[in-house]
């Protein structure tokens, strides 16, 4: 991806720091930033970047006023220079002089604060508009590191050498992040780990958890990994230890942060943490390789990289004292995503629900426990957050996914504006709300099927039958008489393989990546689900 920076001072240097890990654009100045971007003739435009990130200087906008009229001409300028088809980043702000907070306490802080809601006004409505929080990282190395006088008064330039550094270094790790793929998984040992000492030892009044000493480490250590919770992290333990200890602890103990709801999967016994790390990936029905392990023997780290080597494993910190950074710095590093759903919000609810289903699957016929769910599914109609969530889903289905092609949100409107049919669906059942998992996209001027995708949290409960039931009936009803259909093949989709095969579509053309369907909609087969609609 190309990267633009632009700002209303002098951030060169900035921009030459950043090219040595991306494609940057080249510098275009200072001060022009919305001509740049609304001239389509401009340099900035020649050049075509994917991502562009804004890093403005509060005090050179308000110039002196400390009105927040200008922040909203400021924003009024990037609302008409916006585009959806490109990646937009605007940092929060920071003064580089303490005038202003020297002189009035609230002041500075409502204009910071202000400019920030204006920025989270625009990331609520455009899935393509995001945050760069560089205030954080100013704020650890402190301003007198980060900025120069002599540098401003000389040319302009707020940064000192280090400054720039950081600053690059921040805006890299942000694109690093939000280019890879997210773990989904943390799995926790206990003793020694979510607290200090082994507790079939110590007991539950003597482990290490408290507001003082070693057991406040552990203490930020749970307050950090219940945040990752609430942020969409999946959380399961794996622990060699008595279950019901382990109970009293969660029940009794004065300083436990996290609860056992908080966690979606439960792993305490005496077994081998490796065969319960796979009984946890198939109760959850996610990859292994989207597992990140936790504790601190090493004997236990070596044992899950020999065999099961998909699951990520970080050396846990020599010093205790570095706890707390380490847990934070795995966040970051495999987790931490620079968008948060109410889908990524809903995890540990969802992924709870799902233990449950599983639990309630034993002793019961195949069919017999799909008609205990008593799914219902709806065919819901398209809104902003319904688009998101579909982009969301081409971004990061992989198993039942047909053809696997990666729509963002604005592919999508362009298919809607061009006649394309989007159909998606929640579904629920007696445990709890699924939410919108099926998504299917259909080109209705050849009459195909471009696009059929379904989260795993719905594999294997024949809800697909329904959908395309749905969609078949639908198109029917729209004068539709044969359907065309594709499987192209990945190396995760084997799973649905053989789905149209077994919808009672005809294969039309097939090579060794590709398979080519069609149905006649008016002699299509009987299909079984146990969906009702709602």
């Amino acid at each position: 991806m190309k990267v633009a920076l632009l700002s209303n001072v002098n951030v060169d240097y900035v921009i030459r720091a950043l090219a040595g890990s991306f494609d940057a654009a080249r510098p275009v100045g200072y001060g022009d930033v919305w001509g740049q971007l609304l001239n389509p003739s401009s340099s900035l435009n020649a050049e075509n970047p994917d991502v562009i990130i804004f890093l403005p200087d509060i005090e050179q906008i308000l110039d002196g006023s400390y009105d927040t009229k200008a922040v909203d001409e400021w924003f009024a300028n990037f609302d008409a220079a916006m585009k959806r088809e490109k990646e937009y980043y605007i940092s929060d702000v920071i003064f580089r002089s303490n005038i202003l907070a020297d002189n009035d306490s609230t002041l500075e802080a409502d204009i910071c604060s202000y400019w920030l809601n204006s920025i989270k006004n625009r990331t609520a409505s455009h899935v393509n508009v995001h945050i760069l929080k560089v205030s954080s990282v100013i704020s650890q190395r402190g301003k007198s590191a980060v900025f120069s006088e002599k540098l401003w008064y000389m040319g302009k330039i707020p940064y000192t050498n280090e400054g720039t550094r950081i600053i690059a270094g921040f805006i890299a790790d942000t694109l690093r992040i939000s280019a890879r793929t997210p773990k989904k998984v943390l799995l926790l040992d206990l003793d020694n780990t979510l607290w200090g000492g082994v507790l079939g030892e110590a007991g539950v009044e003597g482990i290490a958890l408290s507001d003082d000493h070693i057991g406040a480490v552990y203490r930020k250590v749970q307050q950090s990994v219940k945040a990752m919770g609430m942020a969409g992290v999946i959380l399961a333990i794996v622990s060699k230890n008595n279950e019901s200890d382990v109970q009293e602890v969660f029940s009794k103990h004065p300083h436990m942060i996290l609860k056992r709801e908080d966690f979606s999967a439960v792993k305490i016994n005496w077994r081998d943490k490796a065969d319960n790390i796979r009984e946890i990936s198939e109760e959850l029905n996610l990859g292994l390789d989207s597992f990140v392990f936790i504790d601190d023997m090493a004997a236990e780290r070596d044992n899950i990289k020999a065999r099961v080597p998909a699951v990520t494993v970080p050396d846990f910190p020599a010093n205790i004292e570095d706890y707390p950074a380490f847990i934070d710095d795995v966040f970051r590093k495999y987790f931490m995503k620079i968008r948060i759903s109410d889908d990524d919000r809903a995890k540990t609810e969802q992924y709870a629900q799902n233990a449950k289903r599983k639990e309630a699957e034993k002793g019961l016929t195949y069919e017999e426990f799909l008609s205990s769910l008593r799914l219902q599914a709806e065919r819901v109609k398209l809104d902003d957050a319904k688009l998101d969530r579909i982009a969301q889903m081409h971004g990061k289905t992989n198993q039942f996914n047909l053809t696997t092609k990666r729509y963002t949100r604005h592919d999508i409107e362009r298919m809607l504006s061009e006649g394309f049919r989007i159909y998606a669906y929640n579904v629920r059942d007696k445990f709890g709300d699924y939410g919108l998992v099926a998504a299917a996209l259909v080109d209705m001027k050849n009459c195909e099927i471009d696009s059929l995708l379904m989260s795993c949290r719905v594999m294997g409960k024949l809800v697909e039958n329904y959908v395309i039931d749905d969609i078949e009936n639908d198109l029917a009803g729209l004068g539709v008489k044969t359907l065309h259909a594709k499987y192209i093949k990945t190396a995760k989709n084997a799973p649905v393989e053989k789905l149209f095969d077994g919808l009672g579509y005809d294969v039309t053309a097939k090579n060794d990546s590709e398979t080519c369907y069609e149905i006649d909609l008016d002699r299509r087969p009987e299909r079984k689900f146990f969906v009702n609609e709602r």
